[in-house]
């Protein structure tokens, strides 16, 4: 009987735990109408003063996310994740470049769509530093930005990031 009471128990104590820890399914994370984005980028060279864009597809709808970040090209490294909200908010773009940072790191501006849209970004494969300029000023950052501030926010129109 004490045995059955201790079963019971735990079987009670597991459903109630397993009702905490329901996953939420990604059409409950994800607006239907979610932008994310992917861009890949080459490496700078010597004299280069912008990476060039290898390319840059943006995908839209549920699971659209896991669509961009699947479409990196298996000789990539990711680089940065852009956000158009603080706190990593909102549509995103991927970006990634054929090899993790160094001194030299990668530089580029943003198209006009989401130099007028990027409030927060991640860095990522040894890019710890980062410069942001806009036409109301410029900043410096070190590691994740989780806001660009009011000076650069939507307002971006270069970045360089690089291993400092």
């Amino acid at each position: 009987m004490k045995v059955l009471r201790v079963v019971s128990v735990l079987a009670a104590a597991a459903a109630s735990l397993a009702a905490l820890t329901v996953p939420v399914s990604a059409a409950d994370a994800e607006p239907a109408s979610a932008t994310h984005c992917l861009l890949v980028l080459d490496q700078l060279r010597p004299g280069e003063e912008a990476s060039t864009p290898r390319s840059h597809t943006c995908y839209t709808g549920p699971q659209a996310e896991r669509r961009a970040v699947a479409a990196a090209p298996a000789a990539s490294v990711k680089l940065m994740t852009w956000a158009t909200d603080a706190n990593y908010g909102g549509e995103y773009t991927h970006v990634y470049g054929g090899a993790a940072c160094d001194s030299a790191g990668y530089s580029f501006s943003p198209n006009s769509w989401w130099s007028s849209r990027l409030s927060s970004y991640l860095v990522y494969s040894g890019c710890n530093k980062s410069f942001a300029r806009g036409n109301r000023g410029n900043a410096s950052f070190t590691g994740d930005v989780p806001w660009v501030g009011a000076t650069l926010n939507d307002d971006i129109d270069y970045i360089k990031i690089w291993r400092g």
